[in-house]
């Protein structure tokens, strides 16, 4: 598990919301999906956008699941693994999603 491992290529697809809808304490600003190294896409990330002490950040959610009876109890389907995974593909997703939202 200590090896290090080549990162595939990740090609985001994003749609934007026109309008942002409420999710909670956040606004849904848009879906992507990722495309892993051109064989394996998940689906249903949302980008969310949230107010908190008065300033906005824009994260990406990925796919979770409701625990089966427990309330407002969640676990992640589908995640980038490692940080730096992580930090690749919410990169990747956000920078689509500017590109985007800039077009729309």
């Amino acid at each position: 598990m200590g090896e290090q491992r080549e990162m595939p290529d990740l090609e985001p697809r994003v749609k934007v919301c026109r309008t942002p809808l409420a999710y909670g304490s956040a606004q849904l600003l848009g879906f992507a999906e990722l495309v892993i190294g051109g064989v394996f896409v998940i689906r249903d990330i949302r980008i969310l956008k949230v107010a908190k002490e008065g300033a906005e950040s824009v994260f990406v959610a990925f796919p979770s699941r409701r625990w089966s009876g427990e309330e407002k109890k969640y676990y992640d389907v589908a995640f980038p693994i490692t940080s730096e995974s992580y930090r690749v593909a919410t990169t990747a997703i956000l920078k689509a999603f500017e590109e985007a939202a800039a077009k729309a």
